[in-house]
């Protein structure tokens, strides 16, 4: 039988085109071009559509990995995803995650009831930008999640924890070529904002994942309900979008008795802006220890890195009491400012991966947003 052992590397950047954490790594033999699956990682810069520090980072690291692989700069994306979040306002540390993957033969006798991290990835077929925000991008983004679950070795969605994904948003020349061929687009709002293509882009994706992990049937689904019925949802989902992009890329987390990674994945949802429990429980879920209800400080050099949403609430009050942050024009840096400081408040560290800032989606039930952890297996 062969089983999977998933590593994970933080490396904090400099600057949106540093690969020196991910060199240092290489010459250590930590990572190996048969063993990096994907890199995933907060770019600083706008995080708009238009974000060119994130398109500067997505470009260094294409080139980087091209070299590393031995292989062309176009062949780089069949051997390994990239999930870009770009904007690290407030306490955001910019860093890429690199992620690796060996398949070891091991006995069947030597199968452990104990499920640790195992990764999958897929890149899904080309997104016209008429499919994006709508059906098309919603299927093809589940089946990319289906494919990337096969892949991860994962059956059943109840030991998936996190799903990233990376898919196209809209540009000005993308939305000029649709409408050449007499196509329409979901939005010329070129924003992250309630009617922007980027958070429609968003909010389909995180729906194509709801619809591969069963959370919601296909049947429920259509033009009409993305971002519009926030009752559809997913728990897992983690999903942003770029002009640069062409395909959806995706990459499953999840826990398996197919592993043997010294590493294991938890997941929990926080209700609102100010819920450090539900980040706590996020925790707790991988297999942090906890003292006096909040995490062992001895026990927190285990954790190895933690994956969040912060998505702005369509309410403007929170626990009963008035805020307006809907009404500021930074809502949307502010929104994931806010996230990154829920985040590092617990865990003591500023090297997160924090992505939002759009108003509402269906990343999460209404007003919450999603946790991921990992952890070193004791």
């Amino acid at each position: 039988m062969k089983a999977q052992r998933v590593q994970m590397f933080v490396c904090p950047s400099a600057t949106p085109a540093d690969t020196s954490g991910l060199q240092a790594l290489a010459d250590a033999g930590k990572i190996k071009p048969d063993t990096l699956v994907a890199l995933v990682g907060k770019t600083e810069g706008t995080g708009a559509h238009d974000d060119w520090g994130r398109v500067w980072a997505d470009v260094a690291l294409r080139q980087w990995t091209a070299s590393f692989l031995g292989i062309p700069v176009d062949e780089v994306a069949k051997h390994v995803i990239f999930v870009l979040s770009g904007g690290c306002p407030g306490v955001i540390t910019p860093h890429i995650a690199a992620v690796t993957r060996e398949w070891v033969e091991v006995p069947e006798a030597r199968r452990s009831a104990d499920k640790r991290l195992v990764v999958g990835r897929a890149g899904s077929e080309a997104m016209l930008p008429e499919e994006v925000g709508r059906m098309g991008q919603i299927r093809k983004v589940a089946e990319a999640t289906h494919r990337a679950m096969a892949d991860a070795g994962l059956t059943d969605p109840k030991d998936v924890h996190l799903v990233m994904v990376k898919v196209p948003g809209l540009t000005t020349a993308s939305i000029k070529d649709a409408e050449s061929r007499g196509k329409t687009v979901v939005s010329h709002d070129l924003t992250f904002g309630p009617e922007g293509a980027g958070a429609y882009a968003n909010d389909a994706a995180a729906l194509g994942v709801a619809m591969a992990m069963g959370e919601v049937p296909e049947s429920s689904l259509s033009d009409e309900v993305v971002r519009r019925d926030w009752n559809l949802y997913s728990e897992v989902a983690m999903t942003s979008s770029g002009g640069e992009k062409r395909h959806g890329e995706v990459v499953v987390f999840g826990n398996s008795t197919a592993s043997l990674s010294p590493l294991r994945i938890g997941h929990a949802v926080t209700r609102d802006f100010i819920d450090a429990q539900g980040v706590r429980d996020a925790l707790r879920s991988a297999g942090l220890r906890f003292k006096d209800g909040l995490p062992d400080e001895a026990d927190l050099p285990r954790l190895v890195h933690v994956f969040a949403k912060s998505v702005i609430p369509g309410s403007d009050h929170v626990r009963g009491q008035r805020i307006t942050l809907l009404d500021d024009a930074d809502a949307y840096q502010i929104g994931k400012a806010l996230g990154g400081m829920l985040v590092a408040s617990v865990t003591g560290r500023t090297t997160n991966y924090v992505s939002g800032g759009e108003r509402n989606s269906h990343q999460g039930p209404p007003g919450g947003n999603i946790v991921a952890a990992v952890v070193t297996v004791d």
